[in-house]
């Protein structure tokens, strides 16, 4: 049954991310979660989702959840919405996350570009999806929202400028407008002269020079505040 989210923030009891929406058993990261972290208790009516759009509401009865009516389903939006993130040092990809998740973007990717200072292997990078996954369904918890964003960690500089409707953040560039769906933040030292000279619109989302996670969950509520 397709439900506006509205339905499921009027409800106002606590808000979970699960694997399986169908499943009845907690799963021993969830039971963690919600019995140790969030203190829930049998009796407790909570809605669970699967962060693809469905949403139930349910009862805990020690480690199982018993459904309560239909479940639901609220649509995403229709536009792709997309901050990329030049990789930065500690901590700020999982702030981006935390704060891009709950402003409801739909794709989230880091990239390295040519001044970005960490360098990551294929190892590193799987165990910052894991981490920066973890975050988001927290976030995404928080937030009362069903959809979780899609997490890229290594895509190229190169082929983000080719997607359609891709753009730049650069304070010299012009000021961003309401149709804005797709940028890319660059790292703390600016773009490359060869990233700069990509034949992208350069837009600009403030007069002043802003931190790299900074201009991100600025640009997040700009393309996310057309849609409301």
């Amino acid at each position: 049954m397709n439900a506006p989210l509205e339905d499921l923030h009027s409800l106002d009891i606590p808000h979970m991310v699960v694997d399986d929406i169908d499943e009845t058993q907690l799963s021993s990261e969830n039971k963690h979660h919600f019995l140790n972290v969030r203190r829930l208790r049998s009796g407790q009516k909570i809605t669970i989702t699967d962060g693809s759009g469905a949403w139930q509401v349910c009862e805990l009865e020690g480690i199982s959840l018993l459904k309560l009516g239909e479940k639901q389903f609220t649509e995403a939006l229709s536009t792709q919405t997309t901050v990329c993130l030049a990789i930065t040092k500690s901590g700020k990809p999982e702030l981006v996350t935390q704060k891009l998740t709950e402003l409801g973007v739909e794709s989230i990717h880091f990239f390295f570009s040519e001044r970005s200072v960490p360098k990551w292997d294929s190892k590193k990078i799987d165990k910052n999806i894991e981490k920066l996954t973890v975050i988001s369904k927290q976030a995404l918890a928080q937030s009362k929202g069903v959809w979780l964003p899609k997490l890229e960690i290594g895509t190229s500089f190169d082929e983000l400028v080719k997607e359609r409707g891709m753009c730049l953040a650069d304070r010299r560039g012009s000021p961003a407008t309401s149709d804005l769906r797709k940028i890319m933040i660059g790292p703390e030292g600016g773009w490359d002269q060869v990233e700069y000279q990509s034949p992208v619109p350069k837009v600009r989302l403030h007069n002043l020079n802003l931190r790299s996670e900074t201009a991100a969950i600025v640009a997040g509520a700009r393309i996310v505040s057309a849609f409301e």
